[in-house]
């Protein structure tokens, strides 16, 4: 059995420098619906029997350029959502809020509505049905386009079940990482 991850396409989106924890949020709400920067996938000469894709639009778009046949979306493999780790009226940098919050979502802090938990529970129940899927319908080799946050925790879990690849912790747009069992 094949897997193949590909995080979505780069977004043509671009952030301010400086912004309040709400210009953070309003800025990933934008970035979640902007449009992306198309380009070639190699897909490594392998036939792609399915694929699933994130039900974000950056995901979607990717998935219907790289795939032909039915895309199936499931939300389990949405970007894990990033909240500002307090309130400010303050300009901070970007990297400040975008680090502080992924700091805060390794510790399950409460300001964050996703938690490492949450994000380790939907990667695995998304792999539980990946493999039951596959029993059922005999299908193999399996595209899934998702985002590169994400893709971390879907690659461990793959691990753990047993599949061999490169664990890679800065995924780059468009390009396919393969793991096989």
């Amino acid at each position: 059995m094949k897997i193949g991850l590909i995080r979505h396409f780069k977004v043509n989106y671009h952030k301010k420098i400086f912004m309040t924890s709400k210009q953070f949020k309003e800025w990933e709400e934008n970035y979640n619906i902007s449009e992306v920067i198309k380009k070639d996938v190699e897909l490594i000469g392998i036939k792609w029997d399915k694929c699933y894709s994130s039900t974000l639009i950056r995901a979607i778009i990717t998935a219907q350029y790289v795939y032909k046949d039915e895309i199936v979306q499931n939300d389990l493999i949405r970007e894990t959502i990033i909240d500002p780790i307090f309130k400010s009226n303050f300009k901070l940098p970007y990297w400040f809020w975008a680090v502080s919050g992924r700091i805060a979502w390794y510790f399950n802090h409460k300001s964050q509505e996703e938690n490492k938990i949450i994000t380790r529970d939907k990667a695995k129940k998304f792999v539980d049905i990946l493999l039951d899927e596959t029993q059922i319908d005999g299908k193999e080799n399996i595209l899934i386009v998702t985002h590169g946050f994400f893709m971390y925790s879907l690659q461990k879990e793959l691990k753990k079940r047993g599949f061999i690849g490169k664990l890679i912790t800065s995924p780059r747009n468009g390009i396919l990482y393969l793991y096989e069992k």
